[in-house]
């Protein structure tokens, strides 16, 4: 058994600084995956986003940029995650910019809706490459990484959805099939890289990302799918930030194997 994770620092004030650490953000050029970017650069953390388009890459550096502290630098890596190769470049980039790698967010994945008896077999296979294989591969890469040098944070986003079901309205079998396989791949990848690596989730509700906030109704956003949860609104993609700096910081040095769901409420309900 190797070395265990760092115990909580003796400062409690700094215990969710990252200062020195250099982290991967897959899906980092926008939504869910910028905000944690900016969250990590926030409290110090080295941070490299990875995506497939260079120019949402750029824009999103630009706008992580400020948010950093401590010195920390923000630059990126072009990545289709779904290339195996690419996410092993990605891996040697950012150790040959830092030096090193601690930490490693997975936000990558996207949703197609059909109904189920009617359920497009490509969509599902995308679906399925991007937001199941595509970090499976990325926490396999880091993971070998973390457990060879002795520490590493490993935070995948999945969803309620790994939990619950879309009802009324349908559509997302696909989605949920995809997100429950991701919370029992942190769950085995926990068990399989401790004592170095803590491995954990994030399940958010729906987030008023800029994409969602394009394709939800107004009235939606405004009345139904606040009255859906006992926090009374929709979430936004800065409710997520939070949860992601624990789970990356030295705080959550003894939480492994778990998902923590900003989700307003909603699962409470049962």
């Amino acid at each position: 058994m190797g070395k265990a994770t760092k115990t909580m620092p003796e400062n409690l004030t700094t215990m969710f600084r990252m200062d020195g650490k250099t982290a991967v953000v897959f899906g980092g050029a926008g939504g869910l995956g910028e905000a944690i970017a900016k969250g990590l650069a926030a409290f110090g953390a080295n941070v490299v986003i990875a995506s497939r388009k260079e120019d949402a890459l750029k824009k999103a550096v630009e706008e992580i940029k400020p948010h950093a502290d401590g010195g920390a630098k923000v630059s990126y890596q072009v990545c289709d995650a779904t290339v195996d190769a690419q996410v092993e470049a990605v891996k040697d980039a950012v150790i040959k910019e830092f030096g090193s790698v601690e930490i490693l967010v997975c936000s990558q994945g996207f949703n197609r809706k059909h109904d189920v008896v009617d359920f497009n077999m490509d969509d599902f296979d995308a679906m399925l490459q991007t937001n199941v294989r595509s970090v499976f591969v990325c926490n396999k890469v880091f993971g070998k990484v973390f457990k060879e040098n002795g520490y590493g944070k490993i935070v995948d986003v999945t969803s309620v959805r790994d939990q619950i079901a879309t009802f009324p309205g349908g559509g997302n079998a696909g989605y949920c099939a995809t997100k429950g396989a991701l919370t029992s791949i942190i769950k085995q990848c926990a068990t399989e890289l401790a004592p170095e690596v803590t491995v954990n989730g994030i399940g958010p509700t729906v987030t008023l990302t800029p994409m969602m906030e394009s394709i939800v109704p107004k009235e939606a956003q405004e009345v139904s799918i606040p009255a859906d949860h006992p926090l009374g609104r929709m979430a936004k993609p800065e409710d997520i930030v939070g949860a992601a700096v624990y789970l990356c910081s030295d705080a959550s040095c003894y939480h492994t194997g778990q998902v923590l769901y900003p989700d307003g409420g909603l699962l409470c309900k049962g």
